[in-house]
């Protein structure tokens, strides 16, 4: 352990070498890019939560609910599922599906 300590620099060295990078990298900033280009400027995420939101709301998600509430009424026919897991399941599916619903009510953008 001490050998490895040979071979680093002193701690005064290190924070000069830390201080030139910080001001290499603040003055390499242009201030042209903090601004949007005739849009918002977190049109790229918001682009990458629609895609996901989508895709847990779009035909995949159509599908997997469909055989989940499939299956859990097979179960629940033959008697083989517990009431609340077929009860979790269908208000699972329901918070799904009705997510957007639910967040605009409670952010007060509709009744």
């Amino acid at each position: 352990m001490n050998t490895l300590r040979a071979y680093l620099p002193n701690p005064t060295t290190m924070a000069l070498i830390a201080a030139v990078a910080l001001v290499a990298a603040v003055g390499s900033i242009d201030p042209a890019f903090a601004q949007p280009a005739g849009g918002s400027a977190f049109q790229p995420i918001e682009s990458a939560f629609d895609k996901v939101l989508d895709f847990l709301t779009g035909t995949f998600a159509t599908t997997a609910a469909t055989i989940a509430v499939s299956v859990c009424g097979y179960l629940a026919l033959t008697s083989r599922i517990p009431w609340m897991m077929c009860f979790s399941i269908v208000v699972g599916v329901a918070f799904i599906f009705g997510g957007a619903q639910i967040v605009q009510t409670l952010s007060g953008g509709g009744l």
